[in-house]
């Protein structure tokens, strides 16, 4: 007599229905893995889209504000606003991160402008002594080349409008460019220059020269060629006056 298989213990599932519990398991798994597959493949893809179309820090550019300049009734050459003749010449060593500059450019320089620029009394000159940083060499080497279009007192105006502090990106090249544009300067040319770095033997020459002279802040004023122990605004008014009565 042949062998008689053994019974199944009763509520146990047959041999059959296991093999299905087991392929169904199996399957499940398939699919649970094809699935996260699927997700993980449409995150990459969506993290790609978003990277590739992030604009690159370096790239971005601080707004720029719009400064309106007024100098059509005073004569001017290059850097010196004033009158060829006029007795006095009143020079100021400067960087465009300086905060105590840009205090005496918007608070003081406007009323020597009106009462003695203006007037004949005196002649004005900015010469650069940049010494914060490489933005204050990019930013004097940036006004040159508006020099050469002729708006050099329009972009130093709109540089001082625009100090964010020192070396904090407010004299990046792209920002300078910026600056340039909203001006109205010729961008081409402007971006040319400043790309090709024409002027900054120019701008090196000058800071040597104000240490020369005994230049070792900012801003230094001279009163015809005497260099001023400033504490007050006043100082430099009483110096002009004084060369005025000579």
């Amino acid at each position: 007599m042949g062998t008689r298989s053994r019974e199944q213990a009763p509520g146990q599932p047959s041999r059959r229905a296991q093999r299905r519990l087991v392929e169904q398991q199996a399957a499940r798994r398939r699919r649970y893995m094809l699935l996260g597959g699927a997700v993980a493949v449409a995150v990459i893809a969506t993290l790609i889209l978003i990277l590739a179309n992030r604009p690159a820090t370096g790239d971005e550019v601080a707004p720029v504000q719009a400064v309106t300049s007024n100098y059509d009734d005073i004569p001017r050459d290059g850097r010196v606003l004033g009158a060829p003749n006029a007795p006095v010449l009143v020079v100021e060593w400067g960087d465009y991160q300086c905060p105590a500059c840009l205090q005496f450019k918007q608070v003081f320089f406007p009323q020597l402008l009106k009462d003695y620029i203006a007037t004949g009394k005196i002649r004005f000159e900015y010469r650069d002594f940049a010494f914060i940083g490489d933005e204050s060499k990019l930013a004097a080497e940036a006004a040159l080349c508006a020099q050469d279009q002729g708006k050099f007192w329009e972009y130093h105006d709109a540089l001082f409008t625009n100090q964010r502090g020192e070396n904090v990106g407010s004299f990046t090249a792209a920002r300078l460019k910026r600056i340039a544009e909203v001006i109205g300067l010729d961008t081409n040319q402007f971006n040319s220059c400043l790309d090709s770095r024409r002027h900054q033997g120019e701008v090196e020459a000058m800071r040597q020269e104000a240490q020369s002279l005994g230049v070792n802040a900012t801003p230094t004023f001279f009163v015809n060629g005497r260099k001023l122990q400033i504490r007050y605004y006043q100082d430099i008014l009483n110096a002009i006056e004084a060369e005025l009565n000579r």
